[in-house]
């Protein structure tokens, strides 16, 4: 594994390295210096010694004696003595030599001597260590120098640099292994909270650590392992909050945008959707939104689109120093609307109703007390006629009452069983006289089956089907046939009528819609509430109608109705 420059590996071998490396240097020169000094010293003592065995010679043997020469001769060491005129092992260039040892700054050495070092040109240019010493012998004073190069302390010298510099080389080799084993030590917990930090962050929250030792590293470990277990408790609540939000925000029956300072959508649900285009709101969204913007505290405005209405409220979101977006609530007022409408033409459809029976029954009433009429006969007619307009009047207000209570939910079915073949052709066996008045043929086909309904609200359902059906049809066949299916039984109920206009087709349930609206039948008009009657009953029932006509050829209701009741157990 390539170890990076920048890795803490590197920057903690780096940095012990450099320590023992300056620790090293300090020594291998203090070493060397001591080295020195020693052998100096060394060979300072040993001239000394000469000095001294030259000096017990000289007094027992006097100057003329040989002794002097062999005694150098064995340290190896060159001498010259000197009291006005000068002996000496070096043969020529004495006066040079004295001239060199003159020039030297002695120091004393011992209480008989004195010892300098410098670089000799009789040597060659070489140092070499000096000694003298003076004494007093019969024939007068003497000074006695002794003279001895210092190659022998160099080579000595330069043996020990090599052996520190070996020591200090294996020394950095070993500092640098030793430094790697420390920091891998150290680095390879820390790359695994590393590998950990990064894993958490990709939304790993259930990584632990183990902690090996008890140091600084193992108090980080278990450190990571709290606060991991921390963060996945405060990251497992902030989903639940949003998760909870989110759920909030799609049951809402309210559309919701929230907007950022930039108008940027940032929430948002399926409800709000018509106000959306492309995810970005719209262009009645972004007024309201730049009204706010400039200081308005709330904005309401009601829009319409695609036939539809919504009510839309921006408010601000004010942070704790500014203006953060806005939220934008949209509700949809379309059933408000419709409901209002539905209240206005329902007032103008029953105070149309009610004004035909009340004008007439004014009318001819008026006529009877101003004694208008001629004869008893009209006096008849005129009372049948406010008689005919008050059942007329007394069916309209009983049909909205038994629509009302059956819209509002008061109206509760009395599901019994009974069988259907028996029931349909009863009901039509009722209107044998009428059909038979205008020659119309009744049929029916239902086979036999049991069925749970309310027998009552189902006749009347069937009742106000065949008094239509009668009503608009000239002459012709009426016809009643089931077929069952697996569920429940499949009704159609066929004319050969007028027929109903196509695009009346998807309005004939609604109250008060009649298809021909020039359609009258003297005292036969309905009340324009019987098919509406006719579809709650069958919903209240758990069925479906529906209607199919084609004008000229006649007319066919279709009605499914379940065999048995879900809300029956």
């Amino acid at each position: 594994m390539m170890v990076r420059r920048n890795s803490i590996v590197t920057k903690l071998w780096l940095t012990i390295l450099v320590l023992v490396s300056v620790i090293l240097f300090i020594v291998s020169v203090l070493m060397l210096e001591f080295f020195n000094s020693f052998h100096i010293d060394q060979e300072r003592g040993h001239l000394a010694k000469l000095g001294g065995q030259v000096q017990s010679v000289l007094l027992q043997e006097g100057e003329t004696t040989d002794t002097v020469d062999q005694i150098i001769e064995v340290y190896g060491a060159n001498y010259i003595l000197e009291n006005g005129s000068a002996r000496s092992n070096f043969g020529s260039q004495l006066d040079d030599w004295m001239v060199e040892l003159n020039r030297q700054d002695w120091e004393t050495y011992q209480a008989a001597g004195e010892t300098a070092i410098g670089n000799f040109s009789s040597f060659d240019g070489q140092a070499a260590l000096a000694y003298r010493t003076t004494f007093t012998l019969p024939t007068g004073d003497y000074t006695l120098y002794l003279i001895e190069p210092l190659d022998a302390i160099s080579s000595a010298n330069a043996g020990a640099r090599t052996i520190i510099l070996w020591t200090v080389a294996s020394a950095i080799i070993v500092t640098t292994v030793f430094a790697f084993f420390l920091s891998t030590r150290i680095t390879a917990p820390l790359r695994e909270m590393r590998d950990a930090v990064n894993k958490t962050g990709e939304g790993q929250f259930d990584l632990r650590l183990e902690t090996k030792t008890r140091d600084e590293i193992g108090e980080l470990a278990a450190s990571f392992n709290a606060m991991s277990s921390q963060l996945a408790k405060y990251v497992f609540a902030l989903d639940h909050e949003r998760l909870q939000l989110a759920s909030i925000l799609r049951s809402m029956a309210d559309g919701v945008i929230t907007l950022d300072r930039h108008a940027n959508v940032i929430v948002t649900n399926p409800q709000a959707s018509p106000l959306l285009t492309d995810g970005q709101p719209h262009e009645v969204v972004l007024s309201l939104y730049e009204e706010v913007v400039e200081g308005a505290s709330e904005k309401t405005i009601e829009v319409k689109e695609d036939d539809r209405y919504y009510t839309l409220t921006v408010t601000p979101l004010i942070g704790e120093e500014d203006f953060e977006g806005a939220v934008v609530v949209i509700r949809d007022t379309t059933e408000s609307h419709r409901l209002d409408k539905m209240r206005t033409d329902f007032v103008a459809n029953v105070s149309h109703e009610l004004r035909t029976p009340l004008v007439t029954l004014q009318g001819y009433s008026e006529a009877i007390i101003d004694g208008m009429t001629e004869s008893d006969d009209a006096t008849k007619e005129f009372a049948s006629i406010i008689y005919d307009e008050s059942l007329r009047l007394a069916r309209l207000v009983n049909d909205l009452l038994d629509l009302a209570r059956i819209e509002s939910g008061k109206e509760t079915m009395q599901f019994a069983e009974f069988d259907l073949g028996e029931f349909l052709p009863r009901v039509m066996r009722k209107f044998n006289q009428m059909a038979g008045e205008k020659g119309i043929t009744l049929e029916t086909d239902v086979p036999s089956h049991l069925i749970q309904a309310d027998g009552d609200r189902l006749e009347q359902v069937f009742t106000n089907l065949l008094g239509n059906a009668i009503a608009h049809t000239a002459s012709g066949t009426i016809r009643i046939e089931a077929t069952e299916e697996p569920e429940g039984f499949r009704i159609r109920l066929t004319d050969t009528g007028h027929g109903i206009p196509k695009e009346d087709l998807p309005f004939v349930f609604e109250r008060f819609y009649k298809a021909d609206k020039a359609r009258t039948s003297g005292s036969k008009t309905g009340t324009g509430i019987g098919l509406a009657i006719v579809k709650n009953v069958i919903d209240a029932h758990h069925g479906t109608v529906d209607v199919t006509s084609h004008v000229g050829e006649g007319t066919t209701f279709h009605i499914y109705l379940p065999y048995k009741q879900p809300d029956l157990t």
